[in-house]
């Protein structure tokens, strides 16, 4: 057990193994090979949706012009949504009040239509992480959590939270719009299953040394390292000998919790119980614990920035009023370890006030603290495990816990280890904080009692924890999600462009608002598509607080342009109008000569760009107010063309090449050259 430091805060974080007797250092995974094959249960039998709700993909008949298919979109009362890569084929969002069968009944009887079917839902067979197999905490299926350390610690089956059974839902999926914070340690941002994972500041320039988003900040890409006073969240420095964590990477801790709570499905370690939602680093830990300033900081930045949820992975002994009431005032839900025991390492009862408990912040009487104590693969209370029938509130899994630290050598002395297997309530903690995210991505305006009571009221009872706990349960995400229909606002897309014609090279800047009930809708990723044969992505931004984003760019062809965004479990889809920006080609020009003599050769020629090698290019003379053609030709595979003529009248002419336009790039004619003819 780390010891506390005099500053009153520390990771709470159990050396406490599953046999009798303490670890020297938490047991290390090799990151380059999977430590053995495991059965992973499957969830394929869970009901899951058939289909894309509110949609079906048609196919009209050859000959159908796009002018009737508008006619038979209307007549059924949809609207589309975009135009599939296959030869007369698009995809028609359903009329309010109409099924997706209805609707596809009414297309089919339509003489004009080829094909009509529901947009069907598919559904990856996805391979499990190389270590999730030993996350027995979301999965327990009688496995040994630990590799080389205890060959008979068989667990007891579905001892876990559920988490494979939620994510098989509909409602159980991480939303990329849930921040979670993690006020701890650092953060490895740069780590391989959290770097996606991390949250970033829409209203920051990266580098600019300037408060972009005048919130006293300076360039908090990624969150605020409170401890040190800076914008790195990762100093990943050894702490040093006499340290509270010496010897051991400052920011293993926050790491570590972090992977439990969103480490990505990427296939190479680890999967957090809700992958998916981003993480918010605040580093108000160091090698030797925070103090109440630092934490109620960090508390202060998430509200700020809009979090609703905060993981709180530390303690301390004493009671802190000016911790509490930043608690109280801040209205986000904490989720609270409820400590390692005291000196000796054996759980303490946080209901009673002793010399070294109860534990805070997770004993404090706050409507908005969910205070967590830990379990092992069996289901019996860990013997380092507080405890508390009014102090504590649920229990999760907490003992040989396998996620992310940073890169250290391996234990076997050979190679390079990402992960480890950690004990402590500080594991038990973010089990419940992922499931508080998965909660909240079924609705993101839920407030903070709203999430608690759905984790409150939905835990599965132990016998170990009757009477030691306020519920007597274990967390379960599946419970928690389960049956919650996904609250979905109304969204609305605009689109506005710079220019509706440029020329190549060129650019123009295309922005949206995403608004929702007729709020800005903040930090959602919306994406820009351009239409050439078929909708494909370009820019992906996110919005700001304002619910603004945009792309700059610099197109060679006349496209549609159409804002996506894809919807969230509290948000619904939406797409803005597809205006067109027409694209003029850049043609350069000049005349071999301005003066000569009537008779003489004259040659006007240039370059044009983008490439239109075989297209025509047509040489006019102004006539009075109009351009008449004389001749034309091709341009060559060098993207340049000449057109030579016999000046055979004196006087003064204005000659011009001109681009009639094409399905690629609109009419553009060169810069007029003039030619003075002499008798």
């Amino acid at each position: 057990m780390r010891s506390r430091s005099a500053l009153g805060l520390v990771a709470v974080l159990s050396a406490v193994a599953m046999t009798a007797g303490l670890t020297g250092a938490p047991a290390i995974a090799a990151s380059k090979k999977a430590p053995g094959a495991v059965r992973i249960t499957s969830s394929a039998h869970l009901k899951r949706p058939a289909t894309v709700p509110g949609q079906v993909i048609v196919r009209y008949k050859a000959g159908v012009s796009t002018g009737s298919r508008a006619v038979v979109r209307q007549r059924s009362g949809g609207a589309l949504i975009e135009k599939l890569s296959l030869a007369r084929t698009e995809t028609i969002k359903v009329a309010s009040g109409q099924t997706v069968a209805q609707t596809v009944a009414q297309l089919q009887s339509n003489p004009q239509v080829d094909l009509a079917q529901p947009n069907f839902r598919y559904y990856p067979t996805s391979t499990p992480e190389p270590y999730e197999g030993y996350e027995w905490g979301l999965n327990n299926t009688g496995q040994v959590p630990e590799p080389n350390y205890c060959a008979t610690c068989f667990g007891t089956f579905d001892v876990d939270i559920n988490a494979p059974e939620a994510w098989a839902l509909p409602s159980g999926t991480g939303s990329s719009s849930v921040v979670v914070g993690v006020i701890d340690t650092g953060i490895d941002i740069y780590h391989p299953d959290l770097a996606s994972a991390i949250w970033t500041n829409p209203g920051e320039i990266p580098g600019n040394g300037i408060d972009d988003d005048g919130n006293g900040f300076v360039d908090d890409v990624n969150g605020w390292n409170f401890y040190n006073g800076t914008n790195t969240v990762y100093d990943g420095i050894t702490c040093a000998s006499g340290s509270a964590s010496a010897g051991e990477n400052e920011d293993l801790h926050g790491t570590h919790v972090a992977g439990t709570i969103a480490a990505q499905r990427n296939g190479l370690g680890v999967v957090g119980v809700a992958a998916g939602v981003k993480i918010l680093p605040l580093k108000a830990l160091g090698c030797d614990g925070g103090s109440t300033t630092d934490v109620i900081s960090a508390l202060e930045y998430a509200k700020s920035m809009g979090v609703k949820i905060v993981n709180m992975s530390l303690g301390g002994a004493g009671y802190d009023q000016v911790f509490k009431d930043a608690i109280d005032a801040s209205g986000v839900l904490v989720v609270a370890a409820a400590g390692n025991g005291g000196s000796n390492g054996v759980g303490d009862n946080n209901d009673l006030v002793g010399s070294e408990t109860p534990e805070y912040p997770a004993s404090y009487t706050s409507p908005n603290i969910i205070s967590v104590a830990s379990i092992n693969n069996v289901g019996a209370l860990s013997s380092f495990s507080n405890y508390g029938a009014t102090s504590v509130d649920v229990g999760a899994p907490g003992e040989s816990i396998i996620s992310t630290i940073p890169p250290v050598s391996c234990s076997s002395g050979s190679g390079t280890c990402y992960y480890a297997w950690l004990d402590g309530t500080s594991m038990a903690t973010p089990h419940v904080t992922g499931t508080a995210a998965l909660v909240l991505s079924t609705d993101i305006s839920q407030s903070a009692s709203a999430i608690k009571a759905r984790i409150m009221n939905n835990t599965r009872s132990l016998s170990s924890l009757s009477g030691k706990t306020v519920t007597g349960g274990l967390v379960d995400a599946q419970a928690a999600v389960a049956d919650v229909p996904a609250v979905k606002q109304p969204t609305t897309l605009s689109i506005t462009r710079t220019a509706s014609t440029i020329t190549t090279g060129q650019g123009v800047k295309i922005s949206t608002q995403l608004l929702a009930n007729g709020s800005p809708a903040a930090g959602r990723t919306l994406v820009l598509q351009r239409y050439t044969n078929g909708w494909r992505n370009i820019c992906w931004p996110t919005t700001n607080s304002l619910g603004q984003a945009s792309c700059y760019l610099y197109p060679s062809t006349s496209s549609d342009y159409m804002w996506v965004f894809s919807g969230d479990p509290g948000l619904q889809p939406a797409w803005s109008s597809h205006p067109i920006v027409y694209v003029r080609p850049s043609i350069a020009s000049k005349l071999s000569a301005s003066t000569v003599r009537r008779g003489s050769s004259v040659t006007f020629s240039g370059s044009i760009s983008p490439s239109k090698k075989g297209a025509l290019l047509r040489l006019q003379r102004k006539s009075g107010s109009s351009w008449v053609t004389m001749t034309k030709t091709a341009i060559t595979s060098r993207n340049t063309y000449s057109f030579t003529f016999k000046a055979s009248a004196s006087g003064t002419y204005s000659y011009r090449a001109y681009f009639y336009g094409d399905s690629y790039n609109a009419a553009q004619a060169s810069s007029t050259r003039s030619l003075k003819v002499n008798p």
